[in-house]
């Protein structure tokens, strides 16, 4: 069944193909952590997420560079100039990145240090 209504005041049209159906419970709800509480209550500003994925973006950065220098240690170990090159360019790329870590890192810990605001990373 569709059913449209015109709303007069602002001039929109709603189309709705499926009824809306209301839960009982909230999913927040069943999503509870060690302590006790809700994920709803631990993590209650977009802030903290932010933190909790960042923080954890750098930890998955830093194993990938990790494995990045030990492929370009396997690459080097190729006896070809064209291992050589792929080694080279590996090990660059896994420097750059770990540079541009490094340097986020402690631009967050400067700004923390100059504003006083609380950033945990």
């Amino acid at each position: 069944m569709i059913v449209i209504e015109i709303c007069y005041n602002t001039n929109l049209m709603k189309l709705s193909l499926v009824k809306p159906a209301y839960a009982a419970k909230k999913l927040s709800d069943y999503l509870t952590l060690k302590d006790g509480s809700t994920v709803e209550q631990a993590y209650d500003t977009p802030g903290k997420i932010v933190n909790l994925i960042v923080s954890n973006l750098f930890v998955v950065a830093g194993i990938l560079i990790f494995f990045l220098i030990i492929g370009a240690g396997f690459s080097f170990l190729k006896d070809s100039s064209k291992g050589k090159d792929e080694a080279k360019n590996l090990a660059t790329g896994a420097v750059i990145g770990f540079i541009v870590m490094f340097a986020a890192y402690w631009i967050v810990q400067i700004i923390e240090a100059i504003t006083g605001a609380d950033i945990p990373i």
